[in-house]
């Protein structure tokens, strides 16, 4: 809505004083190229949340983000669980894979109600298990473009 009455307010503009419609059209793109620009924006900046399932679960078990969103896993559960990305810490070492160069990492213990963040910087797949829970499946994946 926003983004039409700025394209009707800049295309009136355009034609006061005897101005092209060239300029206007060259407006309506700016303003287009920058409302696009805003909503790239505001997906990145507004977190991901992944819910920690008393069905012993990530959800959504996949998810793929933009580079630069934070991801937010929240336990919804009555139970203890963790956020691991890190192998050494892993029931099973494949089961957690990190892009090159990122530091492996590790959430605690999360009770109930309580969330972990994380801002993903680095393209590539991040996955991560719960510690507690890995034996029962408990793994997840986000895949950073």
């Amino acid at each position: 809505m926003a983004a039409a009455v700025g394209l009707v307010l800049i295309s009136a503009c355009g034609d006061v004083g005897g101005g092209s419609s060239e300029g206007a059209a060259t407006a309506a793109a700016r303003v287009k190229g920058g409302m696009e620009g805003l909503q790239a924006g505001a997906k990145v900046g507004t977190p991901q949340v992944v819910a920690m399932t008393a069905a012993f679960r990530f959800e959504p078990a996949q998810v793929t983000v933009p580079r630069g969103t934070a991801v937010l896993w929240r336990n919804d559960a009555s139970a203890a669980h963790t956020v691991t990305a890190d192998p050494a810490r892993a029931g099973t070492a494949a089961n957690v894979k990190l892009p090159s160069g990122v530091e492996p990492f590790d959430s605690g213990s999360l009770g109930p109600g309580e969330s972990f963040t994380r801002q993903l910087t680095v393209a590539g797949e991040y996955r991560y298990v719960c510690r507690i829970h890995e034996a029962s499946g408990m793994v997840g994946t986000v895949t950073v473009e």
